[in-house]
């Protein structure tokens, strides 16, 4: 594990033991959201990829700095709802759903519920929160997921992946993970939910170096994602939805749906998946944790010299802007601007 590795999950282990002292005091709910949304301000492992996400958010969405820094904080904000959330898994039940989740389309999660199929969605922090929302919606789900077992961090933070999992899992109207550890399993339960009606979920939106497509536009760069969930979706011939679930930060979720129909192509499938995605984030930019790697992406063809000049500069604006003397200066003019209005 490189030092880099080392530092995250110990940041990462301190965050969730954080959350879970949070989830145990008596609180009242509007103490606890604000309370959540300060400790992913403060304590997210995130926090240490400042620069890096204040360029994602200047490159995709064409922010200044400062607005940059607010959706910073929001973002960050959302990590601290989920790390608390965890703690509360058990607890979340169909009434918790009527009554914190706003669903956008309940015409597309009603032919969910009726006919099954594939749930396309995205990388988030409350990924975990959405799989269980759809079970408590009474839909056998099937969410495609990566394992802790051979991660390096699972010496760390093993303890609160397996209650994410384990009390996520026991939501999912009888459905379960396949993990992408056991291919032969994985490919074996996604056609057999796919046979029976039911409805597996899955996340494509992050790269991958050997895609079977040409890579996919997001926001003036370029991605190549894996397509093996979707190429079983459409020898199944089975309807796919258009899924992102996020946190509203005052209290309630938002489940926007939309039903993408059958997958006839594949690429015309990921081209409409990331059009989905964009849109949403222009209402609601900290929904996407995908934002980590944004920067990483190619940019799209003939714009690459450009790019790279411009990453460049922003890097730079960023990293002086956040000099401790600056810091200081404004500190300095803060404090004598509220002498001076207490003064008269």
């Amino acid at each position: 594990m490189s030092p880099a590795q080392l530092r995250l999950a110990l940041d990462s282990r301190r965050f969730f033991q954080l959350a879970h002292l949070l989830s145990r005091l008596p609180l009242p709910a509007r103490a606890r959201l604000r309370l959540a949304r300060l400790l992913g301000r403060s304590f997210s492992p995130q926090r240490r990829e400042r620069t890096k996400l204040l360029v994602a958010f200047r490159l995709g969405l064409g922010l200044n700095l400062a607005e940059a820094q607010r959706l910073f904080g929001l973002w960050k904000a959302s990590d601290g709802l989920f790390a608390t959330d965890i703690f509360a898994y058990k607890s979340m039940s169909p009434e918790w759903v009527r009554r914190r989740v706003a669903v956008d389309q309940p015409d597309v999660l009603a032919r969910m519920q009726r006919e099954g199929g594939l749930v396309l969605t995205f990388h988030t922090f409350h990924q975990n929160t959405l799989a269980l929302t759809l079970g408590q919606c009474g839909i056998p789900l099937f969410p495609v997921a990566a394992t802790e077992k051979n991660s390096p961090f699972a010496p760390y933070t093993g303890p609160y992946m397996r209650i994410i999992n384990g009390d996520s899992e026991a939501k999912f109207s009888g459905g379960r993970y396949l993990f992408t550890d056991e291919m032969r399993s994985l490919v074996a339960g996604v056609r057999a939910a796919f046979a029976a009606g039911q409805t597996v979920l899955a996340l494509c939106d992050n790269p991958v170096p050997d895609s079977a497509i040409p890579p996919v536009a997001i926001m003036g760069r370029q991605i190549g994602i894996g397509t093996g969930v979707m190429k079983l979706a459409q020898q199944a011939e089975v309807p796919a939805y258009f899924v992102l679930f996020y946190p509203d930060l005052v209290g309630g979720y938002r489940l926007i749906l939309e039903d993408a129909g059958p997958i006839e192509d594949l690429e015309c499938t990921a081209r409409a998946y990331f059009h989905f995605l964009e849109r949403q984030l222009a209402v609601a930019p900290w929904a996407w944790q995908g934002w980590s790697w944004y920067p990483d992406l190619l940019p799209v063809p003939d714009h690459s010299r450009a790019d790279a000049r411009i990453v460049f500069l922003l890097r730079e604006c960023i990293e002086l802007a956040s000099h401790p003397l600056l810091r200081a200066r404004d500190g300095l003019r803060w404090a004598v601007r509220a002498c001076w209005s207490g003064g008269r």
